[in-house]
């Protein structure tokens, strides 16, 4: 049997899944039946992030301790939407830990759906072949083949020669969806729904799931029909990131149904990221920072 103890996470400490058993809304452990031997995609070494958006001395109750392997897919529920897109941010490299670092073993995707750092006047041809050289073996180790990608494309009339600010709505998103499904990513990161679990959005769902076969995915969407159809476990986050469920997605669900506090949920069922705010671990008030993520 595994201990994570809320209190005292034991170093290295590994969520795996596996069957939780709960012993009580007040205790200090929850206790993980961990089975396998999987490698671990992302490693938390006494890790703390920023957990109020309005004060930048709240950080972590207890910094993490522990892994996430390879092909978990896991859906983060906490009632923090600071608390989720802290966590996404800090994965993708857009902010730093306050303590503690996140080890990788592998390539971790930029955020699904999210604008990979691209420069909106860029041709479409231009942006594909940039992150071709970034991610090459990414590519090339693809499910998803560029005969597909440019088909998709061309449905919605999306062709090579435009540039990405000329484009409608529309048709960013399902570009910027298009290639985010495109390369093959050891971790995928998805905090945004709002477009994915369109109608317009359902072939680039199911490559999407094709892509995720053996591969790791680290959920802070909140919405449960996305929960659902993508991710197998949950992990549940009191606001300053204790550890306070894990096991799978339903008994996960059910238990943050329960015992989570309403006192800050999101008023949405997406987080939005809105840009040019104070979100850096930092004490700074203005550090003119952009997400990237939309």
């Amino acid at each position: 049997m595994l201990l994570i103890g809320l209190q005292a996470t034991p170093e290295f400490a590994s969520f795996h899944g596996g069957i939780v058993t709960v012993l009580g809304r007040s205790s200090a452990v929850v206790v993980v039946d961990a089975t396998g031997s999987a490698t671990p995609v992302l490693t938390f070494r006494n890790l703390s992030l920023r957990c109020d958006k309005s004060n930048p001395q709240i950080t972590f109750q207890t910094p993490w301790n522990w892994e996430l392997l390879q092909a978990k897919r896991v859906a983060v529920i906490t009632n923090s939407s600071f608390l989720r897109y802290q966590l996404t941010a800090a994965l993708a490299g857009l902010v730093p830990p306050v303590s503690g670092e996140i080890v990788s073993d592998g390539v971790i995707g930029w955020p699904v759906g999210a604008e990979g750092g691209l420069d909106s006047k860029l041709r479409i041809s231009h942006a594909l072949c940039f992150l071709s050289t970034v991610y090459s073996d990414c590519l090339e180790k693809s499910r998803v083949g560029l005969d597909e990608f440019w088909g998709l494309l061309s449905g919605k009339e999306i062709y090579p020669s435009l540039i990405i600010k000329e484009l409608s709505k529309d048709q960013k998103d399902f570009f910027f969806l298009a290639l985010s499904v495109l390369f093959s990513f050891d971790c995928y990161l998805i905090s945004n729904t709002r477009f994915l679990m369109t109608r317009p959005a359902k072939p680039l769902r199911s490559l999407l799931l094709k892509q995720l076969e053996g591969k790791t995915l680290f959920a802070t969407a909140n919405n449960n029909r996305f929960r659902s159809e993508f991710c197998t476990e949950g992990l549940v986050l009191g606001s300053s990131g204790q550890i306070l469920f894990s096991g799978g997605l339903s008994e996960s669900i059910e238990w943050a149904d329960q015992y989570l506090d309403a006192s800050d949920v999101s008023e949405s069922d997406d987080d939005h990221l809105v840009t040019g705010q104070n979100l850096l671990n930092l004490e700074s008030t203005d550090d003119g920072f952009d997400d990237g993520f939309e």
